[in-house]
């Protein structure tokens, strides 16, 4: 910069833009020093996935610092991710509201911005606690103020560096788990870095990239980060979504969603909004969020499994699969990842398993009009569920529902392509529902015995090979509304009273495997037409799942345990929306799951 007393627009976001890779190459580190407000081990990757956006818009940036500014904050808002994400979105939010017609930064205007970020981000959080990032903000923006009179912007900058390096160091004096735990604010940090990285684009006029700079992986970082003194976090999921609209009042979306949970930001404009809570209830916040315009960009992960994964793992290996994986286990001490698939009733979207309960799945299913439709996560989710788990694992295998019936395993597939030096290996299970969970369950079991990935893979295909199917439908109507089944078949299965009986073959694709007749006692039927499927010189894995039918599916599992004896586990789990849209209420599906010793 040959001018240092003034940066236009372009030159502040290529000194963005090189912060922004200081923190991106820093995030596996972030993820290891994270212990508040949860140590879910996922802030250097929210905080990826929340800058890296702003780096594809390099084309539309002018010289205008508030044009800058203003597109720069569009993008954070909409790829807000996790607490420090959504805190730093609001922080060029509040940084874009104030340079409103700003065309040059300076140190005139830099103590303004500054301040008005730090407000803004500190506004926009129901519990502020110092000794994280809004105590750096503050004390930079303190900072600036000391040089309003200077001419020369480097040094100022360098004078805020210096300013966040000590603020950031006195994090732990300021909270006491960060002290027991012998680390610094993860947030805190990558506010650092990114001010590092527009100081080195300002004093040498080059951005950083990963042939300039020293990566941190989480091996440099000692592993033994102390939370004992850790208190589990009251509530279980990191709920998030976007809600645009007209004229949102922000004041009274606040006071609505205050009381859901803690760790409650709400961020953005009077026309999209970002919301971020912990809480128990994510589709009681949903349904809330719209109210107040259209929800989009639905988000709930599960935070009591994302500490156990950080802290408490006892494999090598994380195993990843897809919400069409109907399975039990627990969720907080298990080595199971599960990605939501998506479902939508007209307009109005869901995550599976977390937006509705399965009762209130099921009683739309039934009374509304419109037809669900399925579809894949993104893209996006499965890159932010390995990105977090390459951080805890050294490999991952990923096992979903067919290919043939689902583009989900695609989807995971993609993701790979847009992610670097990680061990991923995909797996079509050929098999859904039930039958995907017991090859799941058995393969996180495996994994706390075996720490050889390749070994692994090829257990887990012995396991698909030796797993099964069979799925009855109570209603076929819904298979028809579903496009599974064309209508004329529809009708002359209704009118000899005929339940067919579903499977896959060895491509994943789904066959008719036999059928059930009559309209009574279907569950019954069902239980004896698997009583024939089990072979008694072998030993079986069995799970029932039932839509809305618990009782029938009880007395499912009564009837084979009563008689079949060579049973290792036998489980009754809900069947989730992936298959349930199709089968629709009171049907009923088994997965059988033949031990071989090896």
């Amino acid at each position: 910069m040959s001018d240092t007393s003034n940066i236009n627009g372009k030159e502040l976001y290529n000194a963005i833009v090189s912060g922004i890779c200081k923190v991106i190459s820093r995030h596996e580190y972030l993820n290891k020093i994270n212990v508040f407000p949860v140590p879910d081990g996922d802030t250097g990757t929210n905080l990826l996935f929340t800058l890296k956006p702003i780096l594809d818009i390099k084309d539309s940036i002018s010289e205008s610092v508030s044009d800058t500014l203003s597109k720069i904050s569009n993008v954070a808002i909409d790829s807000a991710r996790g607490n420090s994400g959504t805190i730093m979105a609001q922080y060029f939010i509040g940084m874009s509201e104030q340079a409103s017609s700003d065309q040059n930064l300076n140190n005139a205007n830099l103590n303004e911005l500054l301040e008005a970020a730090y407000e803004a981000a500190k506004g926009s959080m129901s519990d502020p606690k110092e000794g994280t990032i809004i105590t750096v903000m503050r004390d930079i923006a303190e900072e600036a103020k000391k040089h309003i009179n200077s001419d020369d912007m480097k040094k100022t900058f360098k004078a805020i560096y210096k300013v966040s390096i000590e603020s950031l160091n006195n994090t732990p004096e300021l909270m006491q788990l960060l002290k027991d735990s012998g680390v610094v604010d993860a947030g805190a940090q990558g506010f650092v870095d990114l001010i590092e990285g527009i100081c080195h684009y300002l004093e040498h006029g080059e951005i950083l990239n990963s042939e300039s700079i020293e990566m941190h992986y989480a091996d440099d970082v000692d592993a033994d980060v102390n939370i004992e003194n850790y208190d589990e976090s009251t509530y279980q999921f990191c709920t998030e979504c976007i809600v645009e609209g007209d004229g949102i009042s922000r004041r009274d979306m606040k006071e609505t969603l205050n009381e859901m949970g803690d760790s409650f930001i709400l961020a953005g404009t009077k026309n999209k909004v970002k919301i971020h809570i912990h809480t128990d209830t994510p589709n009681k916040v949903f349904d809330i969020c719209s109210e107040f315009g259209k929800i989009k960009n639905q988000k709930a992960d599960d935070m009591h499994q994302q500490v156990s994964s950080s802290h408490n793992s006892q494999s090598d290996i994380a195993i990843v699969t897809d919400s069409g994986c109907d399975i039990q286990y627990d969720t907080h001490n298990s080595n199971i990842h599960i990605v939501p698939v998506r479902y939508s009733f007209g307009s109005k979207e869901y995550i599976d398993k977390v937006s509705q309960t399965s009762d209130e799945f099921y009683n739309e299913l039934t009374n509304n009009p419109v037809h669900p439709k399925t579809s894949q996560p993104p893209t996006g989710d499965f890159i932010s569920k390995y990105e977090n788990l390459s951080t805890h694992y050294k490999s991952i295998i990923s096992i979903h529902i067919p290919g043939k019936l689902s583009g989900t395993l695609q989807s995971a597939k993609n993701a790979v392509k847009r992610m670097e030096n990680h061990n991923i290996t995909h797996i079509d299970s050929f098999s859904a529902s039930v039958g995907l969970g017991l090859i799941v369950k058995r393969a996180s079991e495996l994994a706390s015995e075996i720490n050889n990935h390749d070994e692994m893979v090829r257990k887990i295909e012995s396991l698909i090979k030796n797993t099964e199917i069979f799925l009855t439908v109570n209603d076929i109507s819904y298979a028809i509304k579903g496009g599974r089944v064309p209508k004329y078949k529809g009708t002359i299965a209704k009118l000899l009273k005929m339940h067919p009986i579903l499977s896959t073959d060895k491509e994943g694709k789904l066959k008719a495997a036999s059928a059930l007749f009559g309209a009574k006692k279907l569950h019954q039927k069902f239980a004896q037409f698997i009583l024939k499927k089990l072979d008694k010189n072998h030993h079986y894995h069995i799970s029932i799942g039932h839509s809305n039918a618990e009782d029938g599916g009880h007395e499912i599992v009564d009837i084979i345990e009563n008689n079949f004896k060579n049973i290792i586990s036998i489980d009754l789990v809900e069947m989730g929306s992936a298959l349930g849209v199709h089968s629709g209420p009171n049907s009923f599906i088994a997965g059988i799951q033949k031990e071989i010793d090896e």
